[in-house]
């Protein structure tokens, strides 16, 4: 092969254009390539426009895959105990199942999602989690010219020194011979995962395993990953106190270049969770690994940012306006129109987001987010919401110095919700497919439900999907899995947000069990600098439906005897609890409403799963009926 063209390509250069298979944003009646995104093309067939026939073969081995060997992970957690004692873990927001949005235990337990939240045996919980602080502290991004000069000057990475070895065509052919060549490239690379995010992860790990990946892993002192590392997923476990915030990268630099030195070159740095995105980037672009820049990353995670330089990429998005005083609500209700919904510009555990009808109910929402926020506190490293110990108490709060205080105000987004779950591969996208989302539980947006094939209109499928590549591209991003969510809206398609790590909940399972492609694999071999070109089945492998019922009534649930009906029935992939019996249950009146149980079905049409899990949904929920008390 041509050393130049993959050096070029592995070294993250100059961003490559869109591929002719991706239309311009704009653009109408336009095609995306089935190899790569294949709902577009299925999409004939919810239309009513072709047959499954029509659509040719689903691709190899793809159209064998039997469910029995596809492990099905969904939400629920995993034992974090070792000897005994508990180990320290992230419970995942309930607000952002499907986005993977981890939250520590004292947030977690502020918005009432759990009674009893195990603690860490030794040290603190600020020494075992990522905080917004470490964030903040983290160093800028390096220039062009030394990232240029950087990857001259570092030695070829065993990956990449194999890759040099093989033909280009071969390599990134989208057969199965080609990934047997990828994994063959994949056996053996060091892979660094920062932080390990919450226990229902434990998946990716065991995969890496699988893939034949030597994994080392950052995380706090007690993190649920020792038990990993004594179960031999994961060949090295390295501490890091995250309570010294200012040195938090430094001390991970050093703790890499150990790793280097004692197990030999590195091949690549990632994460799977939402809060180390940040810092992963930074430690790989130190290195000269492959990796996002540090500016995608952070321009991804401020709201307000993601649509400045949409807007300036000529890209649809929601009317928005920042405001940092009163003074500022009036303009806001004038650009922005209503209804509309303000918020912080950076993620605050969800504290502070609310939806305003006119201007007079915009102006009592800034206040009360102001009020709100400045009365956060900050325990054991975590955001909580503070104590209302009345109006002249403002000070009460610690948290000015550790959140970004500044707001958003921005138009309420009505219609339909997806996920877009993407591959780039260079600049280029290589996968992507879009998976529908059921309406959430308002006030508070706790998602219910989701299914996949897409049964939204081609035309639908095409401009979200566009808008969903073209929102990554703006951004600066290169290589790995995104998980992008949006609505088709009265208007048009328009950008929830850009999450630019693989989502969680059931979206792994999704496109494995539809589309044959695992995400988790391909964000590895993204990472490690290998080319990604995953093959896709053409066609639906599977039609899913997936339901997580929330709890219609408060109370203590008696018993999780209900599921008992459904295990084991046809095209049941699982009905199990994500509650225990005897555990204190609240519904939408009382508050944020508890996740009783999660279910996934497959059926031979995603409309028929549908129908099935609203039975199953109906059935369940009756029975909740007499067993919540």
């Amino acid at each position: 092969m041509k050393k130049s063209a993959l050096s070029a390509a592995l070294a993250g250069g100059t961003p490559a254009p869109a591929p002719a298979s991706v239309a311009p944003a704009q653009g109408k009646g336009t095609f995306l390539d089935p190899s790569a995104f294949p709902c577009i093309e299925y999409a004939d067939v919810i239309d009513g426009v072709k047959t499954v026939d029509e659509l040719g073969a689903a691709g190899e081995q793809l159209a064998n895959l039997d469910i029995a060997d596809v492990p099905i992970v969904g939400s629920a957690p995993t034992n974090v105990l070792l000897n005994g004692v508990t180990l320290a873990d992230y419970p995942l927001d309930p607000r952002r199942r499907r986005a993977g949005k981890e939250t520590t235990p004292d947030v977690a337990a502020s918005l009432g999602t759990y009674d009893s939240v195990p603690q860490p045996p030794v040290g603190s919980l600020q020494s075992n989690y990522l905080s917004k602080a470490i964030i903040g502290s983290l160093p800028k991004g390096l220039t062009n010219e030394d990232k240029m000069r950087l990857i001259q000057a570092l030695p070829m990475s065993p990956s990449r020194a194999l890759l040099e070895q093989m033909s280009v065509d071969a390599v990134n052919s989208r057969t199965t011979d080609g990934r047997s060549l990828r994994r063959q490239v994949l056996k053996g690379a060091v892979m660094v995962f920062v932080t390990a995010g919450y226990s229902g992860k434990r998946f990716i790990f065991e995969k890496a395993k699988e893939l034949g990946l030597r994994t080392v892993v950052l995380d706090g002192p007690d993190s649920w990953v020792r038990l990993l590392e004594k179960e031999g997923i994961v060949e090295k476990f390295v501490p890091i106190d995250f309570t010294d915030v200012d040195t938090v990268f430094d001390r991970c630099l050093q703790a890499i270049k150990e790793v280097r030195s004692t197990i030999g070159g590195l091949d690549g740095i990632t994460t799977f969770c939402e809060m180390a995105v940040p810092l992963a980037s930074r430690l790989a672009e130190k290195l000269g690994l492959p990796c996002n820049s540090p500016e995608a990353v952070d321009n991804a995670r401020d709201k307000h940012a993601t649509r400045e330089i949409m807007g300036k990429a000529g890209l649809p998005t929601p009317r928005h306006y920042k405001v940092v005083s009163e003074a500022d609500v009036a303009k806001a209700a004038a650009h922005v129109g209503f209804p509309a919904v303000i918020k912080p510009i950076s993620g605050a555990a969800s504290i502070g987001v609310i939806r305003a009808n006119n201007e007079e109910d915009l102006l009592k929402a800034f206040r009360k987010v102001q009020h709100d926020m400045s009365r956060a506190r900050i325990v054991a490293g975590a955001l909580v919401e503070g104590d209302d110990e009345g109006s002249d108490n403002v000070a009460s709060g610690n948290a000015g110095g550790w959140i970004q205080l500044e707001l958003m105000v921005e138009e309420y987004l009505d219609g339909h919700e997806v996920d877009c779950d993407l591959i780039f591969d260079n600049g280029r996208p290589v996968y992507g497919a879009i998976t529908d989302n059921w309406p959430t539980v308002e006030p508070y947006f706790n998602e219910t439900g989701s299914n996949c094939p897409s049964v939204l209109p081609k035309a639908h499928q095409v401009e979200l999907m566009e808008l969903a590549v073209r929102s990554v591209q703006s951004l600066g991003f290169r290589l790995g899995v995104f998980h992008v969510e949006c609505k088709y809206t009265s208007r048009g398609a328009r950008l929830i947000e850009v999450n630019c790590r693989m989502g969680g909940g059931p979206v792994r399972d999704t496109n494995l069990l539809v589309w044959g492609v695992d995400l988790v694999e391909e964000h590895l071999m993204a990472c490690a600098g290998i080319p990604v070109r995953p093959p896709v089945a053409r066609k639906p492998l599977k039609q899913m439906a997936e339901y997580t019922i929330n709890a219609q009534k408060t109370g203590i649930l008696k018993h999780v005897d209900f599921l008992e009906r459904y295990k084991g029935g046809e095209g049941v992939l699982y009905a199990r609890p994500l509650v225990a019996a005897g555990a204190k249950c609240h519904c939408v009146a009382d508050g944020l409403p508890t996740w009783l149980c999660e279910l996934m079905v497959v059926r031979p049409d995603v409309r028929e799963a549908i129908a099935v899990i609203k039975g199953m949904e109906a059935e369940i929920n009756k029975e909740l009926e007499s067993i919540i008390v």
